[in-house]
């Protein structure tokens, strides 16, 4: 719960009893930390100094970042460990929302390798919507609710070991919100949600902002407390000189600054010879930097020594600080049993599904990581705006409540993506990747309809409906309907195209898939279709051209782990695929296929390899194409143009060879990389044929770069044949080249 600055603002707190006589005996000391992004992180330093000099505090009040390191030291974390915490944060993955890969269903898994990054924009009411912030904080949320998880049951924030406020702002009427009370890690996440960075944050029907727009330095609310001296950080960035506004953003940025320059400025005027005010010298420490917390932490302790013979006025001698000491420390935390799991469907049609995901959990001690696990892979369906967590008590039952919330920008999703590779001799294509996704449909809202489109190189056309059912989704029904078609070049021994083919295939389908975890999936697919070759270019007595119906039963395994799409760390992926084609279903060959396809990555540092293997051996389908594997382009027998062999067996191994080239530590930077490839692979009409005395050895050296658009690779390849090739490629090392 909250109060509202004014006509609702909260009345003095009362201290617990053991505070209050402390207060008696001393001046009551509030801390108050002020705003500013990654500059916050001189708090710590600051801390570290009234910590040295044996400083009680009794309570605190903070602004976003401020909120930050002030909820934290009043649950009860000394000094030391919010240094740590915060210098050992991946800050990347934090405030990314989407969990990591290798946490994520299968099915999205899936598409993650199909879309490559890309673009998505949100249908809602027939219009295009898009999010209200860059961020919503569904990484940051998780990581502030297990730091906290101690104080679930301290819901008045004068119970905690130091009385706390933390304040946001009502972007819909412009009113100061202070939190007294409620969800500790909620109101630290309300308190810093920057707007356009950080999405508002709904709390008790009140749409709430970074506390920093009205009041950055919330002196004003260390005396509603009862503070008689304070002790002020004040880490704001200056106004930017004259020189750096040279865009309209710069401007606007520049616009905002002074008005809360001036309020901060108001409130600092308050200050009496009483209070200590401390102005860590930041320099050029932006507020995104969070990369370079350790020296922000650096400038705050400077800043304390500064002014060290002021702040030792508020010292006590040790055993007055062996007091404070003794209560302020981390709250008593006993995982409780789960009495019962509850997910309200107020804001989402899925939340009977995700409640009968987590109802094993109910007559257990809850599990942290647990938790987490299903929530991500809950959340990595990439229909919810943020799935949250709580811990309630009713009645003097424990339970878990799970809170998610469908993105408003939805149900409707528009996806796009981009394909491209090019030899700079004369072959290159594309592909123009839009896929459109309506989530929360069926009865239980989890159902999905998937439609797509591809112009380019390889045209594509799909449609799928997917029903999950089952314990929890864990079973899905699938029926689709898709058209690709393709010009396929032939091409001489020394690489010169005598003729092209138009290739086409249309397929209808029925399947069934299990996931018994996120990384396992098991598939049954029945399949009936057409497939049709044409001669577009080339002698017409060469190939007069055929149509051939198609009607297969197929079966697939896959197991995926890796934890990037581009360039992956560690992880494996495995995918093996099993299909008969049946005259007897209304098709007209028996044909068999089976495709293998194997990465495993391994990382030291900065350095990485990625292992491969691929495989298609097919038997009885010399005429048809859909049996056939393919090689060709950057790491799939570089050397030789994009799909340029085509054979019924193939196989391929490999090893390639990455190191990054970018700061691990800089804030959405787009990641650079230097790396090669050594290959080996062959090519037959059929398995008899197969030799390794016909394998051919290729390499490949390259520059990459994950970009927003997905991964952009520019490489030089060369195989032992003599054929050699620059390529340009959008597109992962990882995805199949197969254009089937």
């Amino acid at each position: 719960m909250a109060s509202t600055a004014g006509a609702f603002a909260a009345g003095p707190a009362t201290p617990q009893a053991t505070q209050a006589t402390q207060a008696r005996e001393r001046p009551r000391t509030c801390l108050v930390l002020g705003g500013g992004g990654a500059r916050g992180a001189a708090h710590i330093g600051l801390l570290k100094v009234i910590e040295r000099e044996r400083i009680p505090v009794d309570c605190i009040v903070g602004t976003s970042m401020g909120a930050v390191v002030g909820g934290l030291y009043a649950a009860g974390y000394g000094a030391d460990e919010i240094e740590s915490i915060l210098t050992r944060i991946d800050w990347n993955q934090v405030l990314r929302d989407r969990p990591p890969r290798d946490e994520r269903s299968m099915r999205r898994k899936h598409e993650d390798l199909r879309l490559l990054g890309g673009v998505e924009l949100g249908v809602h009411d027939g219009r295009i919507a898009i999010p209200r912030g860059i961020i919503q904080g569904q990484q940051l949320e998780l990581l502030l609710r297990r730091l906290l998880v101690s104080t679930w049951r301290a819901r008045d924030f004068d119970a905690l070991p130091i009385p706390f406020r933390a304040v946001a702002t009502d972007i819909v009427n412009g009113e100061k919100v202070v939190f007294d009370r409620g969800d500790l890690a909620t109101a630290i996440r309300a308190s810093m949600s920057v707007p356009a960075a950080f999405a508002p944050i709904n709390v008790d029907g009140r749409l709430l902002v970074d506390g920093g727009v009205i009041d950055n330095v919330p002196i004003d609310e260390a005396r509603k407390l009862g503070a008689e001296r304070m002790i002020v950080s004040q880490v704001g960035a200056p106004l930017m000189r004259e020189e750096q506004l040279d865009s309209p953003l710069a401007v606007s940025h520049q616009m905002a600054s002074i008005l809360m320059k001036k309020a901060v400025d108001q409130q600092i005027a308050t200050l009496t010879a009483r209070d200590v005010l401390v102005k860590p010298e930041l320099g050029d420490l932006g507020s995104e930097d969070f990369h370079r917390s350790t020296m922000a932490v650096g400038a705050g302790e400077a800043a304390a020594e500064t002014v060290l013979p002021a702040l030792r006025h508020f010292s006590v001698d040790a055993t007055a600080y062996a007091r404070f000491q003794q209560r302020h420390r981390l709250m008593e935390y006993d995982a409780p049993v789960l009495d019962f799991v509850r997910v309200p469907n107020d804001d989402t049609r899925s939340g009977d599904y995700i409640e009968e995901r987590l109802a094993p959990m109910v007559d257990a001690p809850i599990d942290i990581d647990a938790v987490e696990s299903d929530i991500a892979t809950v959340y990595g369906e990439n229909r919810y705006e943020k799935v949250q967590w709580h811990l309630e008590e009713e009645d003097g039952r424990a339970g878990l409540v799970v809170v998610p919330r469908d993105k408003r920008w939805g149900p409707g999703f528009l996806h796009f993506g981009l394909r491209l590779s090019d030899d700079f001799d004369g072959d290159s294509n594309y592909q123009l990747l839009s896929q459109y996704t309506r989530t929360g449909l069926g009865r239980d809202g989890d159902a999905e309809l998937v439609l797509g489109a591809a112009l380019g190189q390889v045209e594509n056309l799909f449609a799928e409906y997917v029903d999950p059912f089952g314990d929890g989704g864990r079973q899905s029904l699938l029926a689709g309907v898709e058209y690709r078609a393709t010009n396929l070049p032939l091409r001489l021994l020394d690489n010169r195209t005598f003729a092209e083919l138009r290739y086409s295939q249309w397929l209808a389908s029925l399947g069934w898939a299990w996931s018994p975890t996120r990384n396992w999936e098991l598939s049954v697919e029945a399949s009936r279709g057409q497939e049709r070759i044409g001669l577009q270019v080339g002698d017409p007595f060469l190939f007069s051209g055929y149509a051939r119906g198609l009607a297969s039963v197929g079966i697939g395994l896959h197991h995926d782990t890796l934890d990037s799409s581009v360039f992956p760390t560690r992880g494996q992926r495995l995918g093996i695929m099993h299909d008969e084609y049946l005259d007897t279903l209304g098709g007209e060959d028996d044909a068999s296929s089976t495709r293998l396809r194997w990465d495993a990555a391994w990382s030291r540092g900065k350095d990485n390899l990625l292992f491969g293997a691929r495989l298609t051996s097919s038997t009885g389908g010399e005429n048809l194409l859909a049996t056939y594997g393919f090689l060709g382009g950057l790491g799939n027998l570089s050397g030789y143009p994009e799909q340029a062999i085509f054979a019924p067996q193939i196989a391929l191994g490999r090893v390639v060879y990455y190191r990054k080239l970018s700061r691990d530590d800089t804030l959405f930077a787009l990641p650079l990389y230097a790396g090669g490839s050594l290959e080996w692979g062959g090519y037959w009409e059929n398995r008899d044929a197969v030799s390794i005395d016909d394998m051919i050895g290729a390499g490949s050296l390259f520059v990459g770069m994950d970009s927003f658009l997905g991964p952009i690779f520019l490489g030089y390849g060369h195989a032992e044949s003599g054929h050699s090739a620059f390529y340009l490629t959008f597109g992962s090392l990882l995805r199949g080249r197969d254009p089937f």
